[in-house]
């Protein structure tokens, strides 16, 4: 294989690593195509958010914290760096609007950016569009939501002198249902789940010779998670997504809520 596609871990990328696989590629290309993916999946938006959560002209300004589970960069004799080996979380500011919605629904949009400040020689510059529309009814709530996703990441994988780049873009839509359960007064609870698919291309450039391996892959996204909700302004998310076969991390979302 060439070297360049060896490095494949350009990935390390930006942030964010990822999750180890159970099963192991046949080749060595099927293992560093994995490992586009799996390091493209790591940029993917998530839901990180229970469905109906945001009524008419509601803002939710948030941050996310994305965790990071230790990969295994081994592709057949060699060992590639990965995003694991240089951090095991990233934060990404993400703000939603609710939006009108016909009687019973409730909709939202959302945008998402990382600039690309450097932290330790890998940065990341990705923005993401999200969009959903729910049925509420009493406790009730399940929802439909769309996402894309474009990144561009840089880190020095196949030499120390190098920055070598990863462009991921990715589009997906998911289907999830949960319930409000009022703890208190003061706080609500609305645990979620739900399943999708989704679908990236991931092309890694190995700027010293201009190698290139690309990867394309399409596949199912489940979630689950559980948001809390105190005084109808602070929220807390805790959601776990699983990419079968590919990635399985646990992400973490602060929120506050204001209408405009």
């Amino acid at each position: 294989m060439r070297r360049g596609a060896r490095v494949v871990l350009a990935v390390a990328i930006s942030a964010a690593g990822a999750a180890p696989g159970a099963a192991r590629a046949q080749t060595m290309l099927d293992q560093e195509e994995r490992l586009i993916d799996i390091h493209s999946l790591l940029l993917d938006l998530p839901p990180l958010q229970a469905p109906g959560a945001l009524e008419r002209r509601q803002v939710d300004a948030a941050l996310e914290l994305v965790s990071i589970p230790e990969i295994d960069g081994a592709t057949g004799s060699n060992e590639q760096i990965t995003a694991s080996d240089r951090t095991r979380l990233f934060p990404r500011p993400r703000v939603a609007l609710g939006l009108p919605a016909p009687r019973g629904f409730r909709a939202f949009v959302g945008i998402s950016y990382v600039p690309p400040v450097p932290i330790r020689d890998v940065a990341t510059n990705a923005a993401a569009v999200e969009a959903g529309i729910a049925l509420v009814r009493g406790a009730f709530r399940a929802g439909v939501r769309g996402h894309a996703v474009y990144a561009r990441s840089t880190a020095p994988v196949t030499d120390p002198d190098s920055r070598d780049v990863l462009e991921t873009r990715i589009v997906g839509g998911a289907l999830s249902a949960g319930g409000r359960i009022a703890a208190s007064s003061r706080l609500a609870l609305e645990p979620y789940a739900g399943v999708g698919v989704t679908a990236l291309r991931g092309r890694f450039r190995v700027t010293s010779d201009g190698n290139v391996l690309t990867s394309d892959w399409t596949g199912p996204a489940l979630h689950a998670g559980v948001r809390a909700l105190l005084r109808d302004r602070w929220e807390l998310v805790a959601e776990v997504i699983d990419y079968p076969d590919r990635l399985f991390h646990t992400n973490v979302r602060l929120g506050y809520l204001f209408g405009i």
